[in-house]
């Protein structure tokens, strides 16, 4: 019987940290593309051209809520 608990609360922790990276491989991955759409606006802003630095903005916000939409989802859980 102690070997079946001890299986169990392995497999459990296992099961456990494995979800826990995988959530934060989420956040990881939106922050970075937050990063990305950054970087494009400094560039189009360096170019000059308006059109391009509000494309850029729209796309950066988009990013940014996406990001803060699943940093709360992953928080309340």
């Amino acid at each position: 019987m102690k070997t079946k608990s001890w299986i169990w609360g392995l497999s459990l922790a296992l099961l456990t940290a494995t979800t826990q990276l995988a959530c934060d491989s989420k956040t990881e991955n939106k922050a970075e593309k937050v990063g990305d759409e950054y970087k494009d606006v400094i560039e189009a802003q360096q170019e000059g051209d308006s059109s391009d630095v509000q494309e850029e903005q729209a796309e950066l916000d988009s990013a940014r809520q996406d990001y803060r939409e699943l940093k709360k989802d992953s928080t309340q859980k």
